[in-house]
């Protein structure tokens, strides 16, 4: 596809100081993820957001003047917005307006293959779409309702609508939060067979694109699709790996990044407590990214917001083939520098899963 022939996008960030510039790559790999060209970044510095649009009037008219200039077809936030600033900058700026969380859940909408990981991108979508429309309210109550009589204003059409609305999507809210449910009653049942067995399970978790699903299938030739992209893999994939004949389950699943959306912790709880219930986890870092250390620690944070922070971790330091300094991560324990592009220091990193197993054996 020529550039020409990608759709642009503008992005808006607005903050008390400069943003750092990581953060900005990582918002424009989203963005490109998504299948969009960064054609223009805006920020401003303001101490709080704007109730109404987010950004001051006059940055707003910058925003539409630069997205018109560039012929971009969406603005998008790196901030949370309301559903009334949502409502509010599209009617001003006239056209597509959306912030991080939205983007994060089309990204994941596009990934998601399985029937579980639909209904977790649906139920997300949901949960955003209804602040959205309950920020109409605001704009119809501006507008005014209908006639008067009965003692008082009817409401208008645009109001018995939202009203329609707003029930419908609580209503699909709750559909699908049920069906998440049998699906976790019947995940809980398979790691209930598992235990039964004496199954160990090992997790692997890290920064997207750290290479999670690389190293899944160096280590077990499971065959997971690999794209250097941004949550590549949703689904969570199971396969056996074998450690001098004692057979455990390795799992690999959502990659995490920072400042990750609340719906997104809600709506894929069942899958993540596929980490929470694992007897070891394997933090795989991009030794080789600039950011190594920031995404090190972002990961240790979800861990700890999910539940996952007592688990014993072994850390493979990955990409080390890309490597020509020390990585820039903190000192762990238990660490093992390999590349699953290449199959670097993969023995060793299964003697050590299955040594520290052995211990837990105890």
């Amino acid at each position: 596809m020529n550039s020409s022939e990608i759709p642009g996008a503008v992005l808006v960030w607005v903050s008390e100081k400069e943003p750092a510039e990581s953060a900005i790559v990582e918002l424009e790999s989203l963005v490109t993820t998504l299948g969009y060209e960064v054609r223009a970044v805006i920020s401003q510095r303001r101490p709080r957001p704007d109730k109404a649009y987010y950004v001051g009037t006059g940055k707003l008219e910058e925003v539409k003047s630069v997205a018109n200039a560039t012929d971009s077809s969406i603005i998008i936030f790196q901030n949370r917005l309301s559903g009334t600033q949502l409502n509010n900058l599209e009617k001003y700026l006239e056209t597509e307006v959306i912030d991080r969380d939205q983007l994060i859940i089309e990204i994941f909408a596009r990934h998601a293959v399985t029937n579980e990981g639909k209904l977790q991108v649906e139920l997300m979508r949901r949960k955003k779409l209804l602040p959205k429309v309950l920020g109409q309210g605001a704009v119809l109550s501006r507008q005014g309702g209908g006639g008067g009589g009965g003692g008082g204003a009817r409401r208008g059409g645009g109001e018995q609508q939202q009203e329609l609305d707003k029930r419908s999507i609580r209503r699909e809210i709750r559909e699908l939060e049920s069906k998440l449910e049998k699906l976790t009653r019947d995940r809980a049942l398979r790691r209930k067979r598992r235990q039964k067995n004496a199954v160990k399970v090992v997790s692997l978790v890290g920064y997207t694109n750290a290479g999670k699903s690389s190293l899944m299938n160096a280590l077990t030739g499971a065959g997971v699709g690999v794209e250097d992209k941004l949550f590549a893999t949703l689904d969570p994939v199971v396969r056996k790996m074998n450690l001098n004949g004692r057979e455990v389950l390795l799992v690999d699943t959502v990659g995490f990044i920072s400042a990750l959306p609340h719906e997104f912790v809600d709506a894929f709880h069942s899958t993540l407590e596929e980490t929470v219930e694992s007897d070891l986890l394997i933090h795989v870092v991009d030794a080789s990214s600039a950011n190594a250390a920031e995404e090190y620690d972002v990961v240790n944070s979800v861990l700890e917001e999910i539940g996952a922070g007592e688990i014993p971790v072994l850390t493979a330091l990955n990409k080390c083939d890309k490597l020509f300094d020390d990585p820039v991560v903190p000192a762990a324990e238990n660490t093992v520098r390999v590349s699953a592009r290449y199959g670097f220091g993969l023995d060793e990193l299964k003697e050590k899963i299955a040594e520290l197993l052995d211990i837990l054996d105890i």
